[in-house]
Formats: structure tokens, sequence, C-alpha cells
């Protein structure tokens, strides 16, 4: 029986190096913060809560991206993110827990491989 018994380890998010596309389309190459994301959040009315339901997070996260629409692999990729710093998708999220998962998916983020998307 091959059981991994390894605890989670939470990455560090606002410090790992971005590894997918570029969050922001001005050209300046500038890294997403904490504070960027929690700006975004602020603009949502969401700063104001202790916790963040999973569809919020996807909005946040559409918010930072600017996209007005998203494929299942978005949802995929963001789920994988919640997986990785939250350990699982859930209904909803502690705050900060949300911010980080919207800034993993932002530094890991590919893109959709469907150029119909």
């Amino acid at each position: 029986m091959n059981m991994n018994l390894e605890p989670h380890i939470k990455p560090d998010v606002w410090t790992m190096p971005d590894k997918g596309l570029s969050w922001c389309d001005c050209g300046k190459d500038h890294p997403l913060t904490l504070d960027i994301v929690t700006g975004f959040a602020e603009e949502l009315g969401i700063k104001a809560q202790d916790s963040i339901s999973h569809h919020e997070l996807v909005e946040l996260t559409m918010e930072v991206w600017n996209y007005e629409s998203v494929c299942r692999f978005f949802h995929l990729v963001l789920n994988e993110s919640a997986q990785r710093v939250h350990e699982s998708v859930a209904d909803s999220y502690p705050l900060g827990i949300g911010l980080d998962i919207v800034g993993y998916f932002s530094k890991t983020w590919q893109g959709c491989p469907d150029e119909d998307c």
C-alpha cells in the first residue's frame, strides 16, 4: 500500500516566482502582489468579509485577469490552485487563503490550451 504521509506544505505564494502568463496587459510585466489582489477584492466588496466563497473566488480571479468569461480549463486550474494552497476545493475559504489561491493561480496560469477559447 502506497500512502503519502508527507504533511501538506502550503506554498509561500507571494515570494514564489511567476511561472505563468503575465496577469497584467499593461506591458510593464510587474509582479502580482497581495496588495493588488486585496485591492481587487475591495472593489468587489469582498475585503470586508472574513471568508470568501468559491464563487467569489472565481469572480475575483476573473477580475484580476480582466476576463469577462472563462472556460472549464480556467476552473480546473483554479481548483488545482485551491488544492495546492488549501488542500481541497471548498465552498468557502478564510479570506487570506482565498487571496493566496488567487495569487497561486496567477503565478502559475499558462492560459487556456484551446485556441478557440
